[in-house]
């Protein structure tokens, strides 16, 4: 009976504490940003005042607040580290072409859903031919009124969330679909409701 090659210690998987670097690393990343990036690149603040006295958000507000949702991930990924190398520690092997299958799909899915948050406005507009135009320039003449200011954002936040659900879960049912628009509401009562100023995407670059 031929018997085949023999694993090595290298082709076994091992235990590495990919969580507990991961969330140095994000934190570390957060100290950089906050204290050296942002203040030399950034020219205003996070809130500043306006030319009318209003309190209005600056142009770190949004750097700021992305590097500030790192911090409680980054610890996260500290306790569950630290919850699992009291069980002996977390099996890793090498990455295999699988994994970098994953990546790109996330890649694909973020990239598909700029373009339709993009084209989504100008969509809108031309199927009801508002404002007469049935290009971009008819959607910059609306991109401030209620629904073409946000159609974008929720359809592409809608979009994104139910692709990510069904990457984690290989499946999609009605009430991910729910939860994916239920998000993208939310995040627009927020920024678009609650702050004023802000301008979601993709209004800012029209």
């Amino acid at each position: 009976m031929t018997r085949g090659p023999e694993k090595t210690a290298e082709d076994a998987p091992g235990t590495a504490r990919w969580n507990l670097w991961l969330g140095i690393g994000t934190l570390v990343f957060v100290a950089v940003c906050l204290l050296v990036w942002f203040p030399v690149d950034i020219g205003s603040g996070f809130l500043e005042q306006n030319l009318t006295g209003r309190t209005v958000p600056g142009d770190s507000f949004f750097p700021i607040l992305l590097v500030g949702l790192m911090v409680p991930l980054a610890l996260l990924l500290i306790a569950s580290d630290i919850g699992t190398s009291k069980a002996g520690g977390e099996t890793v092997g090498k990455i295999a072409p699988r994994n970098l299958l994953f990546i790109a799909r996330i890649a694909a899915l973020i990239a598909a859903c700029l373009l339709v948050t993009g084209w989504t406005g100008p969509l809108l507009v031309w199927l009801t031919n508002t404002a007469g135009l049935t290009d971009h320039s008819g959607y910059r003449a609306v991109s401030a009124t209620f629904p073409y200011d946000v159609s974008g954002f929720f359809v592409g936040a809608t979009l994104l969330t139910c692709g990510l659900i069904h990457t984690a879960r290989h499946k999609l049912g009605w009430r991910d679909v729910v939860i994916g628009a239920a998000t993208a509401i939310v995040l627009i009562v927020i920024f678009d409701g609650l702050l004023n100023n802000i301008q979601l995407p993709p209004n800012a670059d029209l």
